[in-house]
């Protein structure tokens, strides 16, 4: 009985060593064995000039884990955070610039971790379905454009002579529309529903954090209708008159105490244009014309 545990025992273990031994047998070669960190660094930044991703992201990955000091392995931080960008890996790319910036705040190139940041998570939703269909983001969370608009606006406060702080602004303009047009269609959500007073302070939030946006005009509009709803006179009174002031395509009328505003219609005069009244090239190339 003995004999046969024991035999049991060694064909098991038989069998485990014969199992590493093929896995150890069909496992790639490192190709860094011997490599120094300069080396390793340049192998990684020839695949990223390269645009691959992959590989590039295996090097600074074994940079990091093998030489985790010296400038080498900082650098190599940023080049795998964005490496991950490019290949859509935008939570990886956060996480890569949130440990730069919190391991070097002071590094002359923290300015384009602030900047990576706020574009991985400004195109963290953005795959190739919300491409094909146009899909708006206005319409769904914007919780991750409102860190990207954080970032963006730190870029552009503390970096200002930087080379990201152009870009930097004219995407601080494009995200506040996307939140103002968020505020507005929550509250259109609300006024839908009869929940008035809820759609009465989405617009308030929306002027006082983002007026002047496109979305200012139907907000205004959608107050007027909610006091009205509310049988608030006075303040669908005062703005209308606030709309009037601002957008003065807008007719303003009381009456009995009742505001009602209207938007001007704008006419457009038609050129008319005189007929040619010979044959036209289509005319001219159709073969059936000659039969």
């Amino acid at each position: 009985m003995k004999a046969k545990i024991l035999l049991i025992n060694l064909i098991f273990s038989t069998l485990l060593s014969s199992c590493s031994y093929w896995e150890g047998a069909f496992k790639e070669p490192d190709p860094t064995v011997g490599m120094s960190a300069a080396q390793i660094y340049g192998e990684g930044r020839s695949f990223l000039d390269a645009e691959d991703y992959p590989n590039a992201i295996r090097y600074f990955d074994i940079l990091e884990a093998r030489y985790p000091f010296g400038i080498y392995s900082t650098q190599s931080m940023l080049d795998l955070a964005y490496a991950s960008y490019k290949s859509n890996l935008k939570a990886e790319a956060i996480v890569g610039c949130d440990r730069f910036i919190r391991l070097y705040p002071n590094h002359p190139n923290v300015s384009y971790a602030y900047y990576l940041r706020a574009l991985s998570n400004f195109n963290i939703d953005q795959n190739f379905l919300t491409e094909l269909f146009g899909q708006d983001p206005s319409k769904y969370d914007v919780s991750k454009l409102r860190e990207s608009f954080d970032d963006f606006s730190v870029v552009i406060n503390k970096f200002p002579d930087s080379k990201y702080a152009k870009d930097s602004r004219n995407r601080l303009f494009y995200i506040k529309n996307m939140m103002a047009a968020n505020e507005l269609y929550i509250a259109k959500y609300y006024v839908k529903r009869s929940a008035h007073v809820a759609a009465i302070e989405r617009i308030k939030y929306l002027l006082v954090h983002y007026n002047g946006t496109p979305s200012t005009e139907e907000g205004l509009l959608i107050l007027i209708e909610s006091y009205k709803y509310l049988k608030m006179n006075d303040l669908a009174t005062d703005t209308a008159r606030v709309l009037k002031e601002n957008y003065p395509d807008y007719t303003v009328m009381n009456k009995n105490g009742i505001v009602t505003v209207k938007k001007k219609i704008k006419v457009v005069k038609k050129i008319e244009t005189q007929k040619d009244n010979g044959s036209s090239w289509f005319d001219f190339l159709n073969i059936y014309n000659y039969f």
